[in-house]
């Protein structure tokens, strides 16, 4: 057997082996865009609910803020964390303040105070980034399964064309052309949520980073908060 017969061999095992995987891949590409767009519609629906329930309102805020803070000098603390989660809609500011009240009984100096809230603003920072990570999953996964499912059926519909087979050639490019719709609508959803929301969760860190040194920062003239 010569070199060029053992090339041809190896290019019609290529071939075959070739277009038996990525045929077979079609299905399972096509499920996982129909799982993506579906995750899409209903991230987007949680989406527009969390647009219409946030209710930022800077001044009430500070406001509350300075309030809880001489609220707090005095001891008051449930006076003070009170206040402050009647000034705030946001979920994440609302939580922040909702889980220092929690531990308030454990400040019981200055600089484990400034560590726990620290951990506290870590931890939030931590959870907004997870958030946003599904979405900027699908940002990058929907468009890319959707070139696999438009470019997996070309290959039946060249041979479909070959044959003479117009139905087969139509079916195939169906496909193909749909899954290109699916893969980009997924990615276009997906970016819009990631690009809003991370808008609003930068405002929220420095919303909480704010409060936090309201609260606990020492001004000018003032010692340390001691709550106990």
């Amino acid at each position: 057997m010569d070199i060029g017969s053992a090339l041809e061999i190896f290019k019609s095992f290529a071939q075959s082996g070739i277009y038996l995987i990525s045929t077979n891949l079609l299905y399972p590409v096509i499920i996982i865009l129909f799982i993506l767009i579906g995750w899409s519609l209903i991230a987007l629906g949680g989406f527009l609910y969390e647009w219409h329930a946030r209710n930022r309102d800077f001044v009430s805020l500070e406001r509350g803020a300075f309030k809880a803070r001489a609220l707090l000098k005095a001891n008051e603390l449930e006076t003070a964390f009170d206040m402050l989660g009647k000034s705030c809609s946001n979920k994440f500011v609302h939580d922040f303040l909702s889980r220092i009240s929690e531990f308030r009984g454990v400040f019981q100096s200055k600089k484990l105070m400034e560590v726990k809230v620290e951990k506290l603003l870590q931890d939030f920072e931590t959870e907004m980034t997870k958030r946003l990570e599904k979405s900027r999953l699908v940002i990058r996964a929907g468009p890319m399964l959707g070139l696999m499912g438009t470019l997996i059926p070309m290959g039946p519909a060249l041979l479909a064309l070959a044959g003479g087979d117009v139905q087969t050639l139509a079916d195939n490019l169906i496909i193909a052309f749909g899954s290109t719709v699916l893969g980009l609508a997924a990615g276009l959803i997906g970016h819009t949520i990631s690009m809003v929301r991370s808008r609003w969760y930068e405002q929220d860190m420095s919303d909480m980073e704010y409060l936090s040194e309201i609260l606990f920062g020492e001004r000018e003239g003032e010692e340390g908060l001691e709550l106990g």
